[in-house]
């Protein structure tokens, strides 16, 4: 989604913006995660409340933890890449640090020495950095995605 900063706004407001891209392999493994601790939890619920209550417990915990660590959207701002996560949780690159973005694909997302927030292989972008680990992460457009930072880049280049 493209967005247009407001007259006189502060540099929070985003340049660009995309959602996370999910693959459906991702989607199922999250859901057979949930589910290996849900349905026994429920099945042994009147026999062993307590361990029932422990499954339970371990599902909302799991559920919890995948909603705080999964990305949710990806924001460009102009002195910053930032990485929203699940509610209040958020991963900022600053800019100064970014040599560049470049699309990957095959296992380059899946075996990774750096961060990997990569949640779909299709979609996967390499942020490489100058300092600090660099980071992949998959934007559900990745061409536009690539597009606006390096734009971003560029500008935030020229302003330094």
């Amino acid at each position: 989604m493209l967005t247009q900063p407001a007259p006189d706004s502060d540099t929070t407001f985003p340049i660009y913006e995309d959602r996370a891209a999910y693959a459906p392999w991702l989607r199922w493994v999250l859901v057979l995660t949930l589910a290996a601790t849900l349905v026994p939890g429920i099945a042994v619920f009147s026999s062993e409340p307590l361990g029932a209550w422990t499954l339970l417990g371990t599902t909302a915990f799991d559920a919890l933890l995948f909603h705080a660590v999964l990305p949710r959207r990806f924001q460009i701002l102009p002195d910053r890449l930032r990485i929203v996560l699940g509610y209040p949780f958020a991963f900022n690159i600053r800019l100064t640090t970014v040599r560049e973005a470049r699309a990957v694909d095959g296992i380059e997302t899946m075996v990774y020495w750096g961060v990997r927030l990569a949640t779909s292989t299709r979609s996967a972008v390499e942020i490489v950095r100058y300092r600090g680990l660099n980071v992949i992460i998959s934007p559900a457009d990745r061409q536009t995605f690539i597009q606006q930072l390096n734009h971003t880049l560029t500008a935030a280049a020229r302003r330094a």
